[in-house]
């Protein structure tokens, strides 16, 4: 009797906090009517008047959660099931179930045993050729200073930059990829930095953050495809973060003083760093978009001292988390650079992107297949080809040009862009 209240009492509250009262009302009179058609013909006793209940109670709850899922599923691009489970999670006010899920699941401290290989995706580096030696195709805009490796012997490659995508007729994205730290050698970086002579920025507003109907939606138009360079992941969910979210004139969420933003101004250039010190609140922005605070300031780690503010670095509940993480950072020259790292806690994070030398820096999405930096080559059908940063990043390739669940970050070459367009929203 008491496993068969329990069970029932887990359905209701699942029901409940899953589908909300209407929900509750509905699988309750379904039950009864189940269980009103598979007793009529006899007269069983009271314990199994009480299963037979139960049973029509779980197997309503698990035609529903089924019939919701898979709808939600067809909306997802070919995301993993386990993703698409978790966001659905999530969207259902499951989210404090599903993040404990996930800190036990991501528990593994990463390796300390040299990685053998590196995992810029072969595609970029079919594409660009041998990464072993430093590109400087124009001394306006000249490569990245290659990084010293950390660990000895250096891979073929490691911390040497190619360059991956080109705006204005120059070199425009470059990316390494290297094991950023010597007591975890199974950490694989990769990192893409960014220069903005003649790149325009565009923050594009998915279908659930922040959801609702934009100039920017959740896709790339189609009239941009001609200048489309590259793109990347936003930030966290909402329920996740306490910062804001300003776009298109409108304000999502109310921006907080001292996080880490990401200001596009006007001109279509990228700004980030703390907000009131680095960045205006009052300035000429198009967009701003917040996620925690630094993760990196004056080239140190601020994961300690954000764990003392109460900054959610991603769910632990107790455990140190290891999943890929990416973020955003500026170099000493003052570009920008996306980084990949997988699989880390906050602190390894901050840790790698300081030596590959970032000056200041703030973690975006982590996390499953969220985190992604996608380049664009033209074929002449006027088509755009994707192509991922990293091997490891198994986001699906056309989630920026069919439609993004989540906002992001799409780089255009300045001189191709058509005026008007969208990104004068």
């Amino acid at each position: 009797m008491l496993i068969a209240l329990a069970l029932g009492a887990a359905s209701a509250w699942f029901i409940g906090r899953t589908a909300g009262p209407g929900g509750v009302f509905t699988t309750a009179l379904g039950s009864a009517a189940l269980t009103w058609a598979i007793t009529r013909h006899r007269a069983p006793g009271p314990r199994r008047m009480m299963w037979t209940a139960v049973y029509s109670i779980l197997a309503l709850t698990l035609l529903w959660t089924t019939i919701s899922i898979v709808s939600y599923a067809r909306d997802s691009d070919g995301e993993p099931v386990s993703q698409v489970i978790g966001e659905w999670g999530r969207n259902h006010r499951l989210g404090t179930v599903v993040d404990q899920m996930e800190a036990i699941a991501y528990s593994n401290s990463p390796a300390k045993s040299p990685a053998k290989q590196l995992t810029l995706d072969p595609t970029l580096t079919s594409a660009t050729g041998d990464t072993a030696a430093p590109t400087t195709t124009n001394a306006a805009i000249p490569a990245p200073a290659p990084i010293v490796p950390v660990l000895s012997p250096a891979l073929p490659g490691e911390g040497q930059w190619a360059p991956i995508a080109k705006a204005g007729g120059y070199d425009a994205v470059w990316a390494t990829s290297m094991r950023p730290l010597a007591e975890f050698g199974g950490v694989v970086a990769s990192m893409a930095v960014i220069d903005q002579t003649y790149l325009r920025v565009g923050l594009f507003n998915g279908s659930e953050v922040p959801g609702g109907s934009w100039t920017r939606g959740k896709r790339i138009p189609t009239e941009l495809y001609p200048a489309l360079v590259a793109a990347f992941n936003g930030g966290f969910r909402f329920d996740h973060i306490k910062g804001g979210y300003v776009t298109e004139g409108r304000t999502v969420r109310a921006l907080r003083s001292a996080d880490a933003t990401i200001a596009i101004g006007k001109d279509g250039k990228v700004v980030f760093g703390a907000l009131g010190r680095d960045i205006a609140k009052d300035g000429p922005w198009v967009s701003l978009r917040q996620n925690l605070i630094l993760i990196v300031d004056n080239s140190e780690s601020q994961v300690r001292a954000g764990v003392t503010l109460g900054v959610w670095w991603g769910a632990d509940y107790g455990r140190q988390v290891y999943v890929p993480r990416s973020a955003l950072c500026q170099l000493a020259d003052g570009r920008l650079a996306y980084a990949y790292v997988s699989e880390v806690d906050a602190e390894q994070l901050a840790q790698s992107l300081i030596h590959m030398g970032c000056t200041k820096a703030m973690q975006l999405d982590i996390n499953g297949d969220w985190p992604a930096l996608f380049t664009f080559d033209h074929p002449l059908d006027g088509s755009v080809l994707p192509h991922l940063l990293d091997d490891r990043m198994h986001t699906p390739l056309h989630r920026y040009l069919n439609g993004s669940k989540k906002e992001f970050f799409a780089l255009f070459d300045s001189t191709l862009v058509p005026n008007p367009s969208v990104l004068d929203a």
